[in-house]
């Protein structure tokens, strides 16, 4: 960062719904070059839905990142710690790292609404009343205005940037989407859903290819992941669309080369009719060892189910800890005066108690709530956004090695939302959900970032 002079704060925003009374509070971590009252400003939230901004606010995107080991072999051990990142995005835009409600030091008042805030519609609402008052506050009314999700931050931007108080107090000039999942309803691997499994082939071609398994007549994982794309797309797209009126010889055949793809045997593919889930493939690719749910290149012995063992995440197990032990470093070290209470990584009621119907699911039928037959039309939020914003601008990146938002879900998103391809661009990455936990790649990604906001 050089010379680079700012401001480091920790703020307690209200928590409210738009049409109501504080509820509690939303804490912010902010970075801000001082004097600059117009310069861009970036919001950034990480997912869940009910996980802090910790991942991202160590990512390196910011003043700080988590020390990572780049061998992905390496696992959780010590040593920990922070350090400064060389290429941080705060040189063109400050930056506003804001806790989900429920999350970081935020609370809940007594006799607080929680459920009311633990919506797709509440969260995002209560999201950009935090914003607008952190622009009030602050005096940048005339700051261009950015916001970057990930994961289930990435449905939080596409309802925050439709949401009438968002629109209205803090319109969005661009949003960014790191891992994203705002169209997870089309392709979640489900059994029977084909669009699914074509979107999810490319991820596993890559994971394939980075173990040695597969795709090896390609020199790079791009080159695996393209040829992926297109045998989705084409030969693999019609012979499960066939189902069981496939015929044997082209059953056989299509195996076959999914088989050289993946590195899950011929024989099993046909077995299965061409279906394996994610987490089959993960489970399958080497025998004996379990990949990483976020990162496959992560790897540990496999539970023995005779035992009774479980699995664990080998790449959960190596990274969580290192951002968690971050964080309290970066606490003791930047921020001391911060609240004498837990700062909370995790709220897990959020997860158990989500509301996911929004407004635009009830154009469509369904009985009962929930109901097999909702619709959540999540993506329609972006292209509405993009319609009706003609300078708005999506950022879309995405880590090659995650199994839970894949590179071809991302891929599927922008062939089939009506998303303005010369307002939109997408990145792949070398890493995995948390793609910023590769250094190389981190610095990649604030250079794709940085370029964004400069457009």
């Amino acid at each position: 960062m050089g010379s680079l002079e700012y401001t480091a704060l920790l703020e307690e925003l209200p928590l409210r719904r738009s049409d109501g009374a504080a509820q509690g509070t939303v804490s912010a971590f902010s970075y801000v070059v001082d004097g600059t009252a117009t310069r861009p400003v970036l919001f950034l939230t990480n997912g869940g839905p009910g996980v802090s901004s910790v991942y991202l606010h160590l990512s390196g995107i910011g003043p700080w990142r988590a020390r990572i080991p780049h061998d992905p072999v390496a696992d959780g051990s010590p040593p920990y710690g922070i350090e400064a990142s060389p290429s941080t995005i705060l040189d063109v835009a400050d930056l506003v790292f804001l806790d989900a409600p429920g999350t970081g030091f935020g609370s809940f008042t007594e006799g607080a609404d929680a459920a009311a805030f633990r919506s797709v519609e509440g969260d995002a609402d209560a999201i950009a009343v935090a914003i607008a008052e952190w622009v009030n506050r602050h005096r940048r009314w005339d700051s261009a205005k950015f916001f970057l999700g990930e994961s289930y931050g990435t449905q939080r931007a596409a309802f925050l940037a439709t949401t009438a108080h968002g629109v209205d107090t803090a319109p969005l000039d661009g949003i960014a989407l790191l891992g994203q999942a705002v169209n997870i309803q089309e392709t979640f691997d489900r059994p029977g859903n084909v669009v699914g499994a074509l979107a999810n082939l490319p991820y596993k071609a890559a994971t394939a290819w980075f173990h040695g398994v597969g795709s090896r007549e390609h020199s790079t994982v791009d080159d695996a992941i393209d040829a992926a794309l297109h045998f989705a797309r084409t030969d693999l797209a019609l012979a499960m669309l066939q189902g069981d009126e496939i015929s044997a010889s082209a059953l056989s055949e299509t195996a076959a080369r999914l088989s050289r793809m993946i590195g899950i045997p011929t024989q099993e593919l046909i077995d299965s009719r061409l279906w394996i889930s994610k987490q089959d493939f993960r489970a399958r690719l080497l025998p004996g060892r379990s990949l990483g749910v976020t990162d496959s290149r992560y790897q540990s012995r496999a539970g023995d189910r005779s035992w009774g063992e479980g699995e664990i995440d080998p790449s959960d197990v190596t990274l969580s800890p290192r951002y968690a032990a971050g964080l309290a470093q970066l606490l003791a070290e930047a921020f001391p005066d911060s609240p004498d209470r837990p700062y909370r990584i995790v709220d897990p009621e959020a997860g158990r108690s989500w509301t996911w119907e929004d407004e635009g699911s009830t154009r469509f039928i369904a009985m009962g709530r929930p109901s097999p037959f909702h619709t959540y039309p999540y993506p329609a939020r972006l292209s509405q956004w993009m319609a009706q914003m003609p300078r708005s601008r999506l950022f879309v990146g995405s880590g090659v090695y995650d199994s839970l938002t894949t590179v071809g879900a991302a891929d599927h998103l922008l062939r089939h939302w009506n998303l303005p391809r010369e307002r939109t661009e997408a990145h792949r990455y070398e890493a995995g959900h948390m793609m910023y936990s590769d250094a190389d790649v981190s610095a990649r990604l604030n250079a794709d970032l940085r370029a964004f906001l400069q457009r």
